[in-house]
């Protein structure tokens, strides 16, 4: 069974199926002719050579040799791009690389606290880059390079996570960690916590102040912010 129907849950299905990106395919694409060239030029050459064995034994290595580049520069590469795969379903990300030893990457939505995008100027061009993905549990976010139409992709996966529960926990850069990745509290804990503060203590400051949070803001923090002007409101009426 093809990949990536043989390791789909019951249930299960796919949004995106995407191969790297078709510029991996050029360089590979060019070292078929250009090796038969630089064979029959080298071979024409070897005509000067006055012993018929060793003009032989010339051509034959160097029909050889144009044969080892075609196979380890194109072929091989040519190979590997079409065992690679990245599969966003809409329950996970997979990515399986690799032709004899195969790697496999599983990511469930649930975990994924961020996803971005990452491309240079000529990737820009070309329609391609890097998928970016923050998970909670690891240190480093997992990069997936060489990827057509990144954009759409990292919306599909975002739009997942969302889904399956991820993205509520904002993952920041612990102090002295070199960029290691730690999670701050989930909305739902924050809430717990503020049951527990004094409501005198919320109500601290001048009342005719706006309040800090009175623009929109995402996450824990909005909810936070919510929270406590309902509870003004309420004191208020009372």
């Amino acid at each position: 069974m093809a990949y990536p129907d043989g390791v789909l849950r019951r249930g299960e299905h796919v949004l995106a199926h995407r191969r790297p990106h078709w510029r991996m395919l050029v360089v590979p694409a060019l070292v078929p002719p250009a090796a038969v060239f630089l064979a029959a030029l080298l071979a024409g050459l070897a005509d000067g050579i006055p012993s018929s064995s060793t003009r032989t034994a010339v051509r034959l290595a160097l029909v050889l040799l144009a044969a080892v580049a075609i196979g380890w520069l194109a072929v091989l590469p040519l190979v590997r791009w079409r065992c690679t795969h990245l599969v966003v379903t809409d329950r996970r990300l997979l990515v399986r690389e690799g032709v004899l030893a195969r790697e496999s990457v599983e990511v469930a939505g649930a975990t994924i606290t961020e996803v971005r995008t990452r491309s240079t100027g000529s990737e820009r061009v070309l329609g391609a880059g890097t998928l970016v993905v923050a998970t909670a549990g690891t240190e480093e976010p997992w990069e997936f390079a060489g990827l057509g139409d990144v954009e759409r992709l990292a919306s599909l996966v975002e739009t997942m996570a969302e889904d399956r529960g991820g993205l509520d926990q904002v993952a920041v850069p612990r102090a002295g960690a070199g960029g290691a990745w730690d999670e701050l509290p989930a909305a739902d804990e924050l809430d717990d916590e503020l049951d527990d503060e004094d409501p005198d203590a919320l109500d601290a400051g001048d009342p005719g102040e706006p309040d800090e949070q009175d623009e929109p803001v995402r996450g824990w923090r909005g909810r936070r912010a919510r929270r406590r002007e309902r509870r003004r409101a309420a004191r208020t009426s009372r």
